[in-house]
């Protein structure tokens, strides 16, 4: 493609605006219109070059050609004011074109870089309508999977947020063809949901919430949930780690979005909002409404004067008048006021800090609070019901409760399999609170049991190894030195 060129007797070629690793993106003027428009270009020298069969050049060819073709049928599809529209299809010279309205403005990854920490009204504002665009994307079929601050747009005009590039998309129709990944897995590093990182076929909206997670993690903080580190790349982060808390970067961000990015960015699928919806209910409410103050200093584009500038309320649910904002953000809850799975493992995980630093105390009194709902939503024997059931038999038994104690050990015992570590350790607690009772024998059979059991595991798990050692100079001092001293020697042995 060359400046001066007509496509189709109807778009007159300007200039090159962008190049990417699979085309190209030219402006172009629209001799029925007059407005500026963008094209962009298919480069099928991009993916066919290089160490390849004559065979497997003409298979990627055809698969490019598809994908490209695919992109021009959902475009047409999509009619938001977040998404930049589809305005005509075409090839030159064989190669496919696309021509879309154009978006004059900055990418949000030029402003995140430009502003830390972004504005909070411009963090809502952004994010509120990148969830627009992907709400009306999912309502029609259609994961973007490429989600990323290099994709949005915001317009120098009025500060409109646009989505682009749906190269990539996903689509939710059973029926439609699925195309392989051209080298590698489809998606963005560091915005990618660990199903996409393991490269799950079948995958859902829910990875455009983990990105949409991220995306609004670096939005209010400032920085992205993971970095690469000399000993840990940021793919193995974002497939295993728990990202940090929104609040211990700053404490300004209010909690319901404290807990919403953190259920976004949730490992499972299960574990994330289910729609878009759930989440743009809880941003909307903190919007700029009418008549509050522009961001300072002064934002270019500002994303927040379509809201700040209104005469009155968005009236389809997209504002909230500012004399209701104090209230309502107070009000907000999740999932009608309940934990997801992540932050009910947060709430284990000071339990546990807890008992190790000061001893039991108001961590594991709200845990034991909190044990019989989470029973009733996840079922008794699922893993982190049965270590929060633990901690909570820990603390009672520091306490002195120990009839407690056992019971919730017993619990354990009862639900979990008799080879999980978590049982294991549950078995160490029950003999530990036998000896109180003066079942010394009962006690030193059990902790017997168990050291068994781990003389046939490799490894030993650290924990078990040192809970196994407590209650062995308990039995020690109770007059079974001997009987244990054995035993524990070779299961402490390297």
């Amino acid at each position: 493609m060359e400046a001066g060129e007509v496509l189709d007797g109807r778009f007159r070629v300007e200039g090159a605006l962008d190049q990417g690793g699979m085309g190209s993106i030219w402006t172009a003027t629209d001799l029925q219109t007059g407005h500026l428009v963008a094209v962009k270009v298919l480069r099928l020298d991009a993916y066919t070059q290089g160490r390849f069969s004559p065979a497997e050049r003409v298979r990627r060819r055809v698969e490019l050609l598809k994908r490209f073709e695919r992109e021009g049928v959902i475009l047409e599809e999509l009619k938001h004011a977040g998404i930049p529209r589809l305005l005509h299809r075409g090839y030159l010279n064989e190669e496919p074109y696309l021509v879309m309205e154009y978006v004059d403005g900055v990418s949000l990854r030029e402003l995140l870089d430009l502003r830390r920490p972004f504005p909070f009204d411009a963090a809502i504002a952004v994010a509120v309508q990148i969830a627009e665009a992907l709400q009306h994307a999912h309502g029609n079929g259609v994961v973007h999977r490429d989600l990323k601050p290099g994709n949005v747009v915001v317009a120098y005009a009025d500060g409109a947020v646009k989505l682009l590039d749906f190269g990539i998309a996903y689509l939710t129709d059973p029926d439609a063809t699925r195309y392989t990944a051209l080298g590698a897995t489809p998606g963005s590093a560091g915005y990618m949901a660990p199903e996409q990182l393991r490269g799950q076929q079948d995958i859902s909206a829910s990875v455009d919430l983990y990105a949409f997670g991220c995306v609004l993690f670096e939005l209010l903080t400032g920085e992205r949930p993971f970095e690469d580190r000399p000993d840990r790349n940021k793919d193995a982060q974002h497939l295993e780690d728990l990202p940090p808390r929104l609040r211990t970067i700053n404490i300004g961000i209010p909690e319901e979005l404290d807990s919403l990015t953190w259920d976004l960015l949730a490992k499972s699928p299960a574990d994330r909002p289910e729609t878009i919806g759930e989440v743009l209910d809880v941003l909307r409410v903190f919007l700029p409404g009418p008549g509050d103050p522009a961001p300072d200093p002064e934002l270019k584009p500002d994303p927040t004067a379509r809201y700040r500038l209104r005469e009155s309320p968005v009236q389809s649910g997209t504002g909230v008048h500012s004399s209701h904002r104090a209230a309502s953000r107070r009000i907000v809850r999740r999932r009608g006021g309940w934990l997801g799975r992540n932050q009910f493992a947060v709430r284990i995980a000071q339990a546990r800090e807890e008992l190790l630093v000061d001893g039991p105390g108001d961590r594991c009194a709200e845990l034991l609070g909190l044990l019989p709902r989470a029973v009733s939503e996840w079922g008794a024997c699922e893993p982190f019901v049965l270590e929060a059931r633990l901690v909570c038999a820990d603390a009672a038994r520091l306490d002195g409760r120990t009839s407690e104690a056992k019971r919730q050990y017993e619990h354990v015992t009862d639900e979990g399999d008799p080879a999980d570590p978590l049982v294991l350790e549950a078995c160490l607690g029950v003999a530990e609170c036998l000896m109180p009772e003066g079942d010394f024998a009962g006690a030193f059979n059990g902790w017997r049991a168990v050291v068994h059991r781990l003389l046939v595991t490799t490894p030993i798990p650290d924990r078990l190894a040192s809970r196994c050692r407590e209650v062995a100079l308990e039995l020690g001092e109770s007059g079974y030195e001997a009987e244990v001293a054995g035993l524990l020697a070779r299961l402490l042995e390297p």
